[in-house]
């Protein structure tokens, strides 16, 4: 009873927060601002997709904003190379996989803790793709891109009014839904989350399977990459600056555990939505960005609090 109430209190945050909004806020409730808040919102819930696998093996990845600059970087290059668009896109993704590789290798191979090395890969993708930038462009950190066909990856809509964004987080939410409840990698990866011990005794792969959750969050990287690099026009190094700290609070906030084993993309969805809306109404209000901060600051430190609570009642 106690999991189910902590799984729908997130939800029910949203409905409350969007309807005080609502009522409160002027242009809040508009088709509008929904399109704004799901554009903002897609980018944070793709790769909050892969967080939730991630978080949900017990391991963390710190890297993930500075993975998405690097990849608008190599994919912007690319472009500039003469490069067919669906090519370069391409690149940029599996430059996100390509980190999620070497993110994983580390950590199995040389049995690394998992906030060291995605800590030193955030540092390492950040400064390479600003010496890149500045190697390629020979005077800034950006690479600028103009294409009506690049610009739809980010910036366009489908049927209209359906931002492009929207349908690509859609079709990973879906996939990611499928994967973590209905494959041996999903119940694998709760195990490994749950008992890491217990599942390598049952047999299970423990290295295969946690450098299969890093080459997706990786490839989620690199694909909000190209959503990030099609809404600002080209490659830029400053990309995703802090955008970790939203993926990891997005999977907290929902639900998700720094122990291990909870979690659920439901639950990411809802807590990067919730960020989503919070961001909108402190525009639409026109509070300083600070006060966002100060709001999901407070918003991760309850979520963590109730499940430390839960997981005492459990215990006891």
């Amino acid at each position: 009873m106690r999991h189910a109430v902590g799984k729908l209190l997130p939800f029910v945050f949203l409905i409350v927060l969007a309807g005080v909004l609502s009522a409160t806020t002027r242009g809040f409730a508009t088709v509008q601002n929904a399109a704004t808040i799901l554009r903002f919102s897609s980018v944070i819930v793709i790769m909050g997709v892969g967080m939730t696998f991630v978080i949900i093996s017990a391991g963390i990845d710190l890297s993930v904003g500075s993975v998405l600059a690097f990849s608008s970087i190599i994919a912007a290059w690319a472009m500039k190379a003469g490069i067919p668009l669906g090519l370069s896109l391409l690149i940029g993704v599996l430059t996100g996989t390509a980190w999620g590789l070497f993110n994983g290798g580390l950590i199995i191979l040389l049995d690394l803790p998992p906030f060291v090395v995605t800590l030193a890969s955030m540092w390492m993708a950040r400064g390479s793709a600003t010496l890149l930038a500045k190697w390629i462009s020979g005077y800034g950190t950006s690479i600028e891109i103009t294409s009506d066909g690049f610009d739809f990856v980010g910036a366009g809509n489908i049927a209209g009014h359906i931002p492009t964004p929207f349908v690509i987080m859609a079709i990973v939410i879906a996939l990611g839904h499928y994967v973590l409840r209905h494959t041996r990698l999903g119940r694998y990866t709760f195990a490994i989350g749950s008992n890491v011990e217990a599942a390598r005794f049952s047999g299970i792969s423990v290295k295969r399977y946690t450098m299969a959750v890093y080459v997706i969050l990786g490839t989620l990287a690199g694909i909000a990459g190209m959503i990030e690099a099609s809404i600002n026009r080209g490659g830029h190094a400053t990309l995703g600056e802090g955008y970790e700290l939203l993926v990891i609070a997005a999977v907290i906030i929902g639900g998700g555990s720094f122990s291990g084993g909870v979690g659920s993309i439901a639950g990411t969805v809802t807590g990067a939505l919730i960020m989503g809306v919070i961001r909108n109404g402190c525009i639409l209000l026109g509070l300083d960005y600070e006060w966002q901060l100060v709001v999901i600051s407070l918003l991760i430190i309850i979520a963590v609090a109730f499940d430390t609570f839960q997981r005492r009642r459990s215990g006891a």
